[in-house]
């Protein structure tokens, strides 16, 4: 096989060799998206009813095999905020959000979509994207918006009852006025440093700083909703087992809406990288190597895993070039499920539901 027939598989081969220069620069622009990914990756976990650690598990395997294999090397690849919504949305009644049968339900998503995009790649469908336009992927992503911050309105308050029970009987009563504190505290500062610095790891910052201050009132010990213990170490490999026939047809529809979220998702942000690349697009390398990563995600316990939108963006602006970026990003959330996860223990929940 050619060096160039060897290239198309495996599309790494091609990137850029390293130099001082080049690596100055992308080791920056991947410390600045693995600061986002950590306190991403265990917000998005808890909107899709998973274990929270789930959610850096899905920040590291699969990341890794996304920038491999696919053609657009500069996508943030891991969870993201709609994916996990449509999995935490499709698997509610079908199953107790956290335990083994949610997880395994869960992993399956991941496998069974990541298998479609695999297929369709492989067999070049990928020109189905294409037929996604501007207006359409404006539309998805306004709506997305709505969708993530209404899901997210109770645990940012600190709302300790449902909505029937407010509208009832409206209370201060009802809400958790320390962790409302925290959430709209957090949410304020995450908007002013996106406006005033958009590059800037405002995510990770914040979270440190509320976890600080969480521990130092005892909010923990008060009852309040922290991140709790976090396990430390590599995910081990994980195999779902066999779901009966009902549950299997229950995952149809959405396994094939979580696999068109994605394609619009991916689209949307490669479209982005290829018009300033210059280069054109490889839809087709980057549905295998989407599909992939959603596979090795589920073989890790996670949840499907997507490409996005806001890490994508931050990855281009902070100045990286080529997949070395993300190696870097990769490593750091190495580091942080190796020896950093027991500093995630007095984060407030309603600062997870504000970094959504």
């Amino acid at each position: 096989m050619s060096p160039t027939s060897l290239a198309r598989w495996l599309p790494f081969l091609s990137w850029p060799r390293p130099d001082r220069h080049l690596i100055k620069g992308e080791f920056w622009a991947g410390m600045t998206v693995g600061l986002m990914l950590v306190p991403q990756g265990v917000a998005y976990a808890a909107l899709a009813g998973m274990p929270l650690i789930t959610g850096i598990y899905a920040s590291l395997i699969p990341a890794l095999v996304a920038v491999l294999f696919s053609s657009s090397t500069r996508l943030g690849v891991g969870p993201t905020a709609l994916t996990s919504l449509l999995i935490g949305a499709s698997l509610t009644g079908l199953a107790e959000p956290g335990s083994a049968q949610w997880v395994a339900m869960a992993a399956w998503m991941a496998l069974l979509s990541g298998l479609l995009q695999l297929v369709m790649g492989l067999v070049r469908f990928g020109w189905l994207l294409n037929l996604v336009t501007s207006p359409v992927l404006s539309g998805f992503t306004q709506a997305a918006a709505l969708l993530i911050l209404g899901s997210q309105l109770a645990s940012l308050t600190g709302l300790r009852a449902d909505w029937g029970a407010l509208f009832a009987t409206p209370s201060p009563g009802l809400f958790d006025l320390t962790a409302a504190a925290f959430g709209l505290g957090s949410l304020a500062l995450l908007i002013l440093a996106r406006r005033w610095r958009p590059n800037f790891p405002a995510a990770i910052v914040i979270v440190g700083a509320a976890g600080a201050l969480s521990w130092a009132l005892g909010y923990a010990d008060a009852g309040g909703a922290v991140v709790g213990a976090l396990p430390s170490g590599l995910p081990a490999p994980y195999w779902p087992g066999m779901l009966p026939w009902s549950g299997f047809s229950a995952l149809v529809m959405p396994v094939l809406v979580v696999t068109l979220v994605s394609f619009l998702e991916t689209a949307s942000s490669a479209k982005v990288e290829s018009q300033r690349s210059g280069e054109r697009w490889n839809e087709n390398q980057d549905l295998i190597g989407q599909g992939l990563a959603k596979i090795s995600s589920g073989l890790c316990g996670s949840f499907a895993t997507s490409a996005s939108f806001s890490r994508s963006a931050i990855n281009l602006y902070a100045g990286a070039k080529s997949g070395w970026a993300t190696l870097f990003a990769i490593a750091l959330v190495l580091v942080v499920l190796l020896w950093l996860t027991p500093a995630l223990y007095h984060v407030p929940q309603s600062v997870l539901a504000a970094v959504v």
